[in-house]
C-alpha cells in the first residue's frame, strides 16, 4: 500500500475520511478514557481530559505527537521544544496533550517494565523543560505510523470542524496558524 504524502497545514487526508473520523473519535474517546492519567485525580472532568474549557471562545486542541528516539536527537528535539516552550502556561494546560510513540520490542514489553521506565523518562523529560501539558505512552502503537520521518502537531479545531497537520519542524507561519486557532 502506497501512503500519500501530508500536506502541511492543510486537512490531513493521507488515510481517507473514514480514518479521520476514526482517528478523530478515538483521540476524543481517549481523552475522556484517561481523564486521571491527564489531569492527576479520578474525579476530573472528561471535556478538561480532552482538552476543551468552559470558555466560549476556541474549541480547539492540539495533540503534539513525537518519537522516542527524538528525545536523543537534538536537531530533531530542538523544533519540538522550541514550539512547545513557546506556547503560554494557559494554553499548554488547556489546550495541549502529548503522545510519545516507541518502537514495539517484544523482548523488552513482555513485563511492563520497558515501559515503567520510558515513563520516567517522559516525567523527566516533562519536568526538566518546563512543559506545563501531560504526555501519554502509547502503549498500544496506534500512532506509529503517523510518526515515522518527524514530529507531529495535531490540531483538531471543533469551530472549523478540521484537523490539520504540522510536521516538525515547521515552516514559517505555521506556529503562528496554531496559536490563532488556539486562542481565537
Amino acid at each position: 500500500m502506497r501512503s500519500k504524502k501530508i500536506k502541511r497545514g492543510r486537512p490531513h487526508r493521507a488515510f481517507g475520511h473514514q480514518s479521520q473520523l476514526w482517528l478523530a473519535a478515538f483521540l476524543y474517546c481517549f481523552g475522556l478514557l484517561s481523564a486521571g492519567l491527564f489531569t492527576g485525580c479520578s474525579s476530573a472532568r472528561p471535556d478538561r481530559a480532552a482538552g476543551l474549557s468552559d470558555s466560549p471562545g476556541s474549541k480547539a486542541i492540539c495533540w503534539v505527537l513525537f518519537d522516542l528516539d527524538s528525545l536523543f536527537c537534538s536537531p530533531c528535539l530542538a523544533p519540538l521544544l522550541e514550539f512547545c516552550q513557546s506556547l503560554p502556561a494557559p494554553i499548554q494546560v488547556e489546550k495541549v496533550r502529548g503522545i510519545l510513540v516507541y518502537a514495539a520490542r517484544p523482548d523488552r514489553d513482555q513485563d511492563g517494565r520497558h515501559a515503567q521506565v520510558i515513563q520516567k523518562k517522559i516525567h523527566g523529560f516533562v519536568k526538566a523543560n518546563g512543559l506545563k501539558f501531560p504526555i501519554a505512552l502509547d502503549g498500544l502503537h496506534v500512532f506509529n505510523s503517523l510518526v515515522q520521518s518527524a514530529a507531529l502537531a495535531l490540531l483538531f479545531d471543533d469551530t472549523h470542524q478540521s484537523v490539520r497537520a504540522y510536521a516538525f519542524p515547521l515552516k514559517p507561519g505555521e506556529k503562528d496558524e496554531i496559536m490563532q486557532h488556539l486562542l481565537n
